[in-house]
């Protein structure tokens, strides 16, 4: 039994997910669904506001030196930036592989969700007399659409790219993703355009959606073995 997570981590680190993966991947997706329905419950009924000042009060006060550009940086993609890069980010890895440009599209639905819940929910952005307002945003606030954009992508992109790099060095394709989904969501409560509420359902929903997407079996995937240039990936066996 021990053996069976020690594989499940290798599959997904290595960014093909088998059967050892899908049995984690679909309850990882679950149980993170559930956690974003939580989070929304309490959102919509004021619960967490007692919580979320005094954690953004504290983002606010630390001196975030150099890393305040990287802040920045991430603040600033919004809108058609975002629109684009996501843009390219798929169209790129279409061009590598066929398979991982599927991935990419599929994972990039958690953002459609993400426009569609904001509308139900309806939650107003922080105000200036709660907290200080660095980069004034328009349109509802939960969930953040930063933190779902990044997760999401963060995510698809170490999955797709895993296959491709030498196993040494897959961790640290992670934690890279890792990264830059944790300073996305400083940046947004820094900025004073999100409450921490805000981007932890963007995270849950980013990364359930993504783990839905990674549990998908690959017969579900369009052509899964094809690719615009080069050879095509090795076809499984019906046991893998």
């Amino acid at each position: 039994m021990s053996a069976q997570p020690k594989q499940a981590a290798k599959e997904i680190l290595g960014g093909e997910p088998q059967a050892a993966a899908r049995r984690w991947l679909g309850p990882a997706a679950l149980v993170m669904f559930v956690l974003f329905a939580i989070d929304t419950y309490l959102v919509i009924n004021g619960a967490l506001t007692s919580i979320d000042i005094p954690i953004t009060t504290l983002v606010q006060s630390v001196n975030w030196g150099p890393i305040a550009y990287v802040f920045d940086l991430i603040n600033i993609s919004a809108g058609y930036w975002q629109v684009l890069l996501g843009l390219v980010a798929i169209a790129a890895l279409f061009v590598v592989e066929r398979r991982a440009g599927w991935l990419m599209l599929i994972g990039s639905i958690s953002s459609l969700l993400d426009n569609i819940i904001k509308l139900l929910v309806s939650r107003q952005r922080p105000t200036v007399d709660l907290v200080h307002i660095l980069t004034p945003a328009s349109g509802f606030s939960y969930p953040s659409g930063h933190a779902v954009f990044f997760t999401w992508m963060s995510f698809m992109l170490a999955a797709s790219l895993a296959p491709r790099i030498k196993p040494l060095y897959r961790p640290l394709l992670w934690l890279l993703a890792l990264i830059v989904i944790v300073l996305t969501c400083l940046a947004r409560v820094w900025a004073g355009d999100h409450w921490p509420s805000d981007v932890i359902g963007g995270v849950l929903l980013g990364a359930g959606w993504s783990a839905f997407v990674l549990w998908l079996p690959e017969k579900w995937l369009p052509s899964p073995s094809m690719r615009w240039f080069g050879k095509g990936i090795r076809p499984r066996s019906a046991g893998e």
